[in-house]
C-alpha cells in the first residue's frame, strides 16, 4: 500500500511530460522545447517521492531497506530488459566502434553514472546521437542518485530540524537553482547533466509535497488559478525553451514553475484535475516509464539501420514498433515483477537479483567496450600499456599514436594473435605522441621510449593524424624514427586516409542535405596530402609505409566512405571505423610478415 493517495492528474500530467519527449525526438522541430519534459518528470518525482517518505516519517514508520525495495521494483525489471535487448539490437546493426561505445555507455548505465558517461564523453569523436542507444539513460541517472542521497538527507533533517524541514529544503533549491544557472554559464554541459545543478526541480516538487501534505497551501480562488497557469507554462515551455547551451540556466524555471502551479491544486473537482484525469491521458501516463525506456533506443536503431529510408517510413515504423514494445514491458514486465518484488518477503531477492544484473550488465558492457576498440590512457602508458599475449622476442607489436592509431588497435590484436604474437598498444586518442623540437621530451613519449627499450619489439606501428601532428615541424617524425629505429628490428608508419567534409554525417545524409560521394576539402586535401607524401619519403630498409590513403581514394578523387555492401568505413569524419580498418587488413598481414 501506498503511503499517500492516488491522484489520477499526476499520470495524466506524466502524460504531457512523455508525448513531449516522444515528440521531440520523433522531429525536434515539431515540438522545439519538448525536451523539457524530462524536467516535468523531475518535479514530479521529487513530489512523490518526498510524499512517501514524509508521511512515514510523521507516522514513524519509514524504513530506508523498504523505500529502495520499491525503487528497485519500480525502476530495474524494465531497466535492464531494455538496456539488454538494445545491446543485442546493436550487436547487429552497429560498426564495431560504435558497438564498443554501446557496451561502455551499458556498464555506465547499469551503475547509474550515465549522467557523468554524457557529460565526460567530450567532444574528440563524433558521435551520432543514432549510435547512442542509452542517451536518455542519463536522467535516469540523475533521478536514481538523487533516490540513493535524498532520503538519507532526509531523515538527517527531519530527526533534528523538524521544524525547519521546509526551511532546509527551500535553501537546497536556492543553492542548486543558482548553481545550475552559473554552471549554466560557465560550463553547460555539466549544468545539464550533474545532479546538484538540476537536485533543485526534484527538491521543489518534495518542497511543495511537504506544504500541501502539512496545509500551508489554501485552495482559494487564487491558488484555483495556479493549475491553469502553471498548464499554460509547461504547454509554453514545450515551444520556446531553447535547445542548446542556455539550458538549463533560468529557462528550467518555466517548465519546473509550471507543474508546481499544476501539482498545487488537491481539488479533484478542479477542471484542470479534470482534464488531466481524462482516460486516455491516464492510460499513456501509467505507461510513460516503458514509453521513455523504449522510445530512444528504437528510434536510434531504426535511424542507424535505415540511414536513407525515407522520413516517413521511419516514423511510422519507430511509432509502431514503440507502441508495440510499450504495452509489452508494461503489461509483462512492469506490473509482474513490480508485484513480485515488492512483497517484503521478497526483499532480498530484489536485493540480490539488482545486484547480479547490475554485475553481468558491468561486466558485459566493458568486455564488449574491450573486445571491439582499443585505446590506451596516459596512465596507461605510464605503467605498461595494453599487453595482449605472453612475452614473445620473436613476434612482438607494439602500436604507438593517437587515435588514428587507436582505429587499427583492434585489426592489429587480432593480426598478431593469429601470428601467435605479442600486441602492445601505447597509442592514445585525442595525445600527441611525438617528441617536440628544441623542447624536453613529453612525459608520454619518454614512457613510449622504456617500455620499447625493455620489450625490443620486432615491429613498431606508428600512426598518427599526420597533418595535425607535423604542422609542429616536420622534423617531429625524423626524431621520432632516429629514437625508435636502433629499439626495433622493423618500424612501420601508415599515412593519414581521407577526411570527409563536416557535412559527411549520418544526420545530413538522413536530412537529404548531403550525398555521395564526397569530395576533400581542397586545404584540407592539400595538407594532408604534403602530410603524407612527407611520410612516405621516409621509407628505408628500416622503416616501412603502409599508404592507407589509396584504399579510400577513387580515381577522380572522390572518397570512398562506405563498402559495396554499405558498410560505413568512417567513423568520424576523420576516423575509420571498423568496417574502414577492416578494408586494410590484407595488406597489413602482408607488410607484418615481410616488412622489408
Amino acid at each position: 500500500m501506498s503511503a499517500i493517495p492516488y491522484r489520477t492528474s499526476i499520470d495524466g500530467l506524466r502524460a504531457f511530460a512523455i508525448l513531449s519527449v516522444f515528440i521531440f525526438h520523433l522531429n525536434r522541430e515539431w515540438l522545439p522545447g519538448g525536451f523539457v519534459g524530462v524536467d516535468v518528470f523531475f518535479v514530479i518525482s521529487g513530489f512523490l517521492i518526498t510524499s512517501i517518505i514524509y508521511q512515514e516519517c510523521k507516522e514513524k514508520r519509514f524504513s530506508l531497506s523498504r523505500f529502495y525495495q520499491r525503487r528497485i521494483a519500480r525502476i530495474f525489471p524494465a531497466f535492464f530488459v531494455v538496456a539488454l535487448v538494445t545491446l543485442a539490437a546493436a550487436s547487429k546493426i552497429y560498426s564495431p566502434q560504435d558497438f564498443a561505445s554501446a557496451g561502455a555507455n551499458l556498464a555506465a548505465a547499469a551503475l547509474s553514472v550515465s549522467n557523468l558517461k554524457s557529460m565526460l564523453q567530450g567532444g574528440y569523436f563524433q558521435l551520432s546521437d543514432d549510435a547512442l542507444p542509452y542517451l536518455h539513460y542519463w536522467s535516469l541517472a540523475v533521478e536514481e542518485q538523487y533516490y540513493l542521497l535524498f532520503p538519507l538527507f532526509f531523515i538527517g533533517i527531519f530527526k533534528f530540524l523538524r521544524r525547519q524541514v521546509t526551511i532546509v529544503l527551500a535553501a537546497v533549491v536556492l543553492v542548486s537553482l543558482v548553481l545550475g544557472v552559473v554552471l549554466t554559464n560557465l560550463n553547460p554541459v555539466w549544468a545539464f547533466f550533474l545532479l546538484p545543478a538540476r537536485a533543485w526541480e526534484l527538491t521543489a516538487g518534495g518542497l511543495l509535497a511537504i506544504m500541501l501534505a502539512d496545509g500551508r497551501v489554501a485552495q482559494n480562488k487564487f491558488t484555483a488559478i495556479l493549475p491553469v497557469a502553471g498548464l499554460v507554462l509547461v504547454c509554453l515551455s514545450f515551444l520556446v525553451v531553447p535547445d542548446g547551451p542556455s539550458f538549463p540556466g533560468t529557462w528550467a524555471l518555466l517548465p519546473v514553475v509550471g507543474t508546481l502551479g499544476i501539482l498545487t491544486n488537491t481539488n479533484p473537482n478542479h477542471h484542470i484535475e479534470r482534464f488531466l484525469s481524462w482516460l486516455p491521458l491516464v492510460a499513456i501516463g501509467k505507461v510513460s516509464y516503458s514509453l521513455y525506456l523504449w522510445h530512444w533506443p528504437i528510434f536510434s536503431l531504426i535511424d542507424y539501420q535505415m540511414l536513407l529510408a525515407p522520413e516517413w517510413v521511419r516514423v511510422i515504423l519507430k511509432v509502431a514498433l514503440t507502441v508495440i514494445a510499450t504495452l509489452c514491458s508494461y503489461f509483462l514486465i512492469e506490473i509482474p515483477s513490480r508485484g513480485f518484488l515488492n512483497q517484503p518477503k521478497y526483499r532480498r531477492h530484489a536485493y540480490a537479483i539488482t545486484s547480479m544484473v547490475v554485475i553481468l550488465c558491468c561486466i558485459l558492457g566493458s568486455h564488449i567496450r574491450n573486445e571491439n576498440y582499443i585505446n590506451a590512457t596516459v596512465a596507461d602508458v605510464a605503467k605498461s600499456g595494453l599487453v595482449f599475449g605472453e612475452k614473445n622476442p620473436e613476434n612482438t607489436v607494439i602500436l604507438v599514436g593517437d587515435s588514428n592509431g587507436s582505429m587499427y588497435g583492434i585489426l592489429l590484436k587480432k593480426l598478431i594473435a593469429d601470428q601467435g604474437g605479442r600486441f602492445i598498444c601505447l597509442s592514445v586518442a585525442a595525445a600527441d605522441p611525438l617528441p617536440k623540437l628544441g623542447e624536453p621530451l613529453p612525459a608520454l613519449w619518454k614512457n613510449v621510449l622504456t617500455i620499447i627499450k625493455n620489450e625490443r619489439p620486432t615491429t613498431v606501428v606508428l600512426v598518427c593524424h599526420w597533418e595535425d601532428k607535423l604542422k609542429k615541424g616536420y622534423a617531429r617524425l625524423d626524431l621520432a624514427i632516429n629514437e625508435l629505429s636502433p629499439l626495433t628490428d622493423h618500424l612501420l608508419l601508415f599515412t593519414q586516409p581521407p577526411i570527409l567534409p563536416l557535412t559527411a554525417t549520418r544526420e545530413h545524409l538522413r536530412n537529404k542535405e548531403s550525398r555521395e560521394p564526397f569530395v576533400e576539402d581542397a586545404d584540407v586535401r592539400e595538407g594532408r596530402i604534403a602530410a603524407n607524401a612527407f611520410v612516405m619519403s621516409r621509407r628505408s630498409s628500416k622503416v616501412a609505409v603502409l599508404d592507407v590513403a589509396k584504399f579510400f581514394e577513387g580515381e577522380n578523387g572522390e572518397i570512398r566512405s562506405s563498402s559495396k555492401d554499405g558498410k560505413p568505413f568512417y567513423h568520424d569524419s576523420t576516423h575509420l571505423s571498423g568496417f574502414g580498418s577492416r578494408a586494410v587488413e590484407s595488406e597489413v598481414a602482408n607488410i607484418l610478415r615481410n616488412p622489408r
